[in-house]
């Protein structure tokens, strides 16, 4: 028999756990001191560099050639005042709307990559501002947007990570004044310049 039995056949000398059976029969031993700590922190540090590798590869894709004019489009002019023109704008077909489409879905998949734990919502916040910026775009009318296109779902995951969070919150409200300069610029007729 083991001395100083534990509850459920645990048997603890220094830092070795031994697990052992209701006959007295060693089944494992386990250790709990500082290789557990160690393995955790590798554990951890394998993890940080997936992260970055996703980030990294995540930024080679945002360079690609027509992701970088969707990203001109959506980043620049598009900026729907009402949920009315974003749902024209994304009904109306074309080149401009797959733009729309092509931008927003990819940042909806970047969200749900942090969702499903394969990105921490800090890093994307610390790395991707791009993505609040053009969220905060349509923001405003992306319930109605839903409603009018049948579409309940649609970018739910980016919601959920920006607003979802005080930070991400913040940075949306700070972007939509931002944004509400630029649509006022919009509005002015041209000046000449001289």
């Amino acid at each position: 028999m083991l001395p100083h039995h534990y509850p459920l056949g645990l048997q603890k000398r220094n830092r070795f756990v031994t697990i052992g059976s209701a006959a007295g029969n060693r089944i494992c031993t386990i250790d709990s001191g500082a290789s557990h700590n160690a393995m955790k922190t590798k554990a951890a540090s394998e993890h940080s560099i997936q992260q970055a590798e996703l980030i990294l590869h995540l930024y080679e894709l945002r360079r690609e050639t027509v992701m970088r004019e969707a990203r001109a489009y959506v980043g620049g002019p598009f900026l729907p005042a009402s949920a009315k023109e974003f749902v024209e704008i994304v009904s109306a077909g074309g080149r401009l709307t797959g733009f729309v489409l092509q931008v927003y879905g990819y940042w909806d998949m970047v969200a749900a990559f942090v969702h499903n734990g394969a990105l921490d919502a800090r890093l994307v916040y610390d790395t991707c501002q791009e993505m609040y910026f053009q969220y905060a775009k349509i923001q405003p009318y992306l319930a109605e947007f839903r409603k009018q296109m049948g579409l309940p779902e649609f970018l739910i995951s980016i919601e959920r990570l920006i607003d979802g969070s005080d930070a991400g919150r913040k940075r949306i409200a700070a972007m939509r004044k931002n944004l509400a300069v630029l649509a006022d610029l919009k509005a002015q007729p041209s000046q000449p310049r001289g």
